[in-house]
């Protein structure tokens, strides 16, 4: 589908480029004819016009077109290459009239009829291009386009050419003869100011000066994204009527490739909020300064790589000052006990050369559970079994009621599945506390079950 603003940059394009044409046309032919030195000054700026102006045509097209292998960042640098270019030829124009202008004023100025068609292209152009700037301008605004914000600002240097044009025109008539040579001289100084004005801008663009204010803008709205640590470095520069940004943010270091991907997306659509017309390009990276302790160990063992599971981490401050470190680690049950144990080992050694402090380290090994188990619910089957269960866990003084019971026959063993109801405002600890009692509860009173799993929620 059609991007809507393109298709407005081109439409507006297109009829500043045939207005030019009516301009030059009418411009060139009444200075021929009064031997005006402004009026044909004039044209000779609406011929560079008509040039720029296609230009500007032929930039806005090459700006829609989408990114290449040779133009990854797009074509959007066209338009402020346009830009640039009009400024250009704003210097040349000026410069030209400026010369023949002192020529005539240093010399015998030639006679200019001051006709009523003369004052009539110069009161004309005034209207049409103040219009057409108006044009331009709400345009360039409405679809953040530099190669027509740059044409508006051409235009508003044509409104005050014709300007100085009509003034020395009404010199003439006052019998001021170097009057017609002095407006073309305003001219020249009109079109240079808004040329160096247009180049500087441009300019700046084309050499990657980043929109003042946008980083810290940008810092403020990524750094308070939930799960960023803080923002490295910020460069934004803008390509056509696009920002183009990259920068990297720090986040907790044990963020898995998923968690990375969810809290770029959480960024990115936090600053399309508020900067629509942004691309960015997002690094996550991890938080490798970070005094977390339990984090740490958890870093160490995903960079051992044989650990695939760390778990029930704990680190203890003994009284000497030591850490003692213990924890759960699960690897693939196919292993050999010696492989394991060795894999251990080599746990073991990493974490005492992250932390000189530690004095002992015990590591519980566990196999990684199976993708895919084969079981059956059999709950409508053990109805006293279940009676059981749910006296067992309504026994507890903080519990409120028992949810839910699920029996699962596995293997011929039998896993029991409990859902208790617990005050809301019980912290995490208590309510792990609560879950821990109920497995050991039921464990003791119903030795047939193999295995128990109790929750408890508000």
């Amino acid at each position: 589908m059609a991007d809507p603003r393109l298709s407005r940059r081109l439409r507006v394009a297109a009829g500043s480029l045939a207005v030019d044409c009516v301009m030059l046309v009418a411009k060139l032919s009444a200075g021929l004819a009064t031997g005006s030195l402004g009026l044909l000054s004039d044209a000779a700026h609406s011929a560079l016009d008509l040039v720029a102006s296609l230009f500007v045509l032929l930039a806005v097209r090459a700006a829609g077109k989408p990114a290449d292998r040779e133009h990854p960042y797009g074509h959007g640098r066209a338009e402020n290459l346009a830009g640039f270019i009009e400024g250009c030829i704003l210097v040349v124009t000026a410069i030209g009239v400026a010369y023949v202008a002192l020529h005539r004023l240093l010399g015998q100025p030639p006679a200019v009829d001051a006709a009523w068609y003369a004052f009539a292209v110069a009161g004309a152009t005034i209207v049409v291009e103040a219009g057409r700037a108006t044009i331009l301008r709400r345009a360039a605004y409405a679809t953040s386009s530099p190669a027509l914000s740059g044409s508006a600002q051409n235009r508003m240097a044509d409104i005050f050419s014709s300007t100085g044009v009509l003034l020395g025109l009404i010199g003439v008539r006052l019998g001021l003869a170097w009057g017609d040579a002095a407006a073309a001289l305003l001219v020249a100084a009109l079109i240079m100011s808004s040329a160096l004005r247009l180049l500087w801008r441009s300019g700046d663009i084309l050499i990657d000066r980043a929109p003042q204010g946008l980083e810290s803008d940008l810092r403020d709205v990524i750094g308070a994204v939930p799960g960023v640590r803080s923002v490295g470095a910020v460069r934004v520069r803008r390509s056509g009527s696009r920002l183009i940004g990259d920068t990297a943010v720090l986040a907790r270091r044990l963020l898995s490739v998923e968690a990375a991907q969810a809290l770029g997306d959480r960024i990115r659509s936090a600053v399309a909020t508020t900067h629509p017309d942004l691309e960015l390009t997002l690094v996550v990276e991890a938080d490798t300064q970070s005094q977390n302790l339990v984090e740490r160990v958890h870093a160490v063992a995903e960079r051992e790589g044989e650990t695939r599971d760390l778990h029930n981490v704990t680190v203890e401050r003994e009284e000497d000052g030591s850490l003692h470190l213990s924890m759960h680690a699960k690897m693939p049950g196919e292993m050999s006990l010696g492989e394991a144990t060795r894999a251990s080992a080599l746990l073991e050694q990493r974490l005492r050369e992250e932390f000189p402090s530690v004095s002992r380290i015990d590591i519980h090994l566990e196999p990684l559970e199976p993708d895919l188990v084969s079981g059956a619910d059999v709950t409508a089957q053990r109805g006293e079994l279940v009676a059981v269960l749910r006296a067992l866990v309504q026994s507890h003084p903080r519990i409120t009621a028992c949810r839910d019971v699920e029996i699962s026959s596995r293997s011929g063993h039998l896993i029991a599945h409990v859902v208790a109801v617990m005050a809301a405002d019980a912290s995490l600890n208590d309510a792990h506390l609560v879950e821990s009692w109920l497995e050991e509860r039921i464990r003791r009173d119903l030795p047939e079950l193999s295995e128990v799993v109790a929750r408890v929620s508000p």
